[in-house]
């Protein structure tokens, strides 16, 4: 969890995503919102006017809130470039459970009533949705993401920008690879390859997808 100096945060993306991470970023003390979206039709966002021009030489804390992994992630990436003194907050809700033996990165988010159990490993830019419980030594690579109510056993890999739909149970020992969806409510119980769209009670791979494809 970052303590973020001064109580302001930047915030990209004016969805509702945003409007839950800045529920979450309120739960940790922060006070004082921007927020910056290049959509012109949104004049205003919780109140605050928004930002539509490129910011540059912005040096204080900010968040990426856009639910897609691979805008997240490239949205990410260009910010930082033109703003190399930027900050990438990491928030993380008070109702949450985390072994102190894990290791969260920067820009992810972890919401209310999760728990993430001993020696997991979470990288940057990832989303642990509402009530997602992740076993000892799980993965979860830079900009994966698990939505709300998500399960895993231990042991379990998640590759990056791969999304892992709502309610979806994922048996221990499970390798999931890179840019890939599992769809809602599915049981894996068997390793899905990088680059597909799987689900299904037992998953099954339904199709090869592009890292940029819409999720389902």
């Amino acid at each position: 969890m970052t303590k973020i100096k001064n109580n302001k945060l930047l915030i990209l993306g004016c969805g509702g995503h945003a409007k839950v991470i800045t529920d979450i970023a309120r739960s940790q003390g922060i006070k004082d919102f921007s927020y910056q979206d290049i959509n012109i039709e949104i004049k205003t966002f919780l109140g605050k006017d928004v930002i539509h021009e490129e910011i540059k030489n912005y040096n204080g804390y900010f968040f990426v809130a856009l639910g897609d992994n691979f805008l997240r992630e490239k949205v990410t990436n260009d910010f930082q470039k033109a703003n190399p003194n930027a900050k990438n907050a990491t928030l993380v809700h008070p109702t949450s459970h985390i072994s102190k033996n894990c290791t969260i990165g920067v820009g992810t988010v972890v919401m209310p009533m999760c728990v993430i159990n001993s020696s997991s490993k979470i990288g940057n830019g990832v989303i642990i949705n509402t009530k997602s419980s992740l076993d000892h030594d799980n993965y979860l690579m830079n900009y994966s993401s698990c939505a709300p109510g998500v399960v895993t056993g231990g042991n379990v890999f998640i590759g990056d920008r791969s999304a892992v739909a709502i309610g979806v149970i994922i048996k221990h020992d499970i390798k999931i690879g890179s840019d890939t969806v599992i769809g809602a409510a599915s049981y894996v119980n068997k390793n899905i390859p990088a680059n597909c769209l799987a689900y299904g009670t037992p998953v099954k791979v339904i199709k090869k997808r592009e890292s940029n494809e819409k999720y389902l």
